[in-house]
């Protein structure tokens, strides 16, 4: 569970680290600006959440919509021809995280009890 919470959190930081340099460079507002930010949060709280079987089911919920996220972002990028830019690489190679923490957590829960 340490290594999911790990994936989370990294990845709602990068994320929120990510708006935060947009904001500082002007470019704040976007079609993912929200979902961005309440996903990021939503992921770092959960990753440090002291309930394992509540931080992930928040994780999963998490994970999952970042995935869309970052899935919607990638595909309106590529239906504008920005198929070698490097917002099209970053927001496609983001799926990686959400996709294998998201498996992983699934699989947590799977084996675990309901108390």
């Amino acid at each position: 569970m340490r290594a999911w919470r790990l994936d989370a959190a990294l990845l709602g930081l990068a994320v929120l680290g990510w708006q935060a340099w947009n904001a500082w460079n002007g470019r704040f507002l976007h079609a993912f600006v929200v979902p961005d930010i309440v996903l990021g949060l939503l992921l770092v709280a959960a990753a440090a959440w002291p309930v394992e079987r509540v931080a992930a089911v928040a994780m999963l919920a998490g994970l999952s919509g970042m995935a869309g996220v970052f899935l919607s972002a990638t595909t309106g990028r590529l239906l504008l021809g920005g198929y070698r830019d490097a917002g099209t690489i970053l927001t496609t190679l983001g799926l990686v995280p959400c996709l294998v923490g998201a498996v992983g957590v699934g699989r947590w829960l799977s084996r675990t009890q309901t108390p």
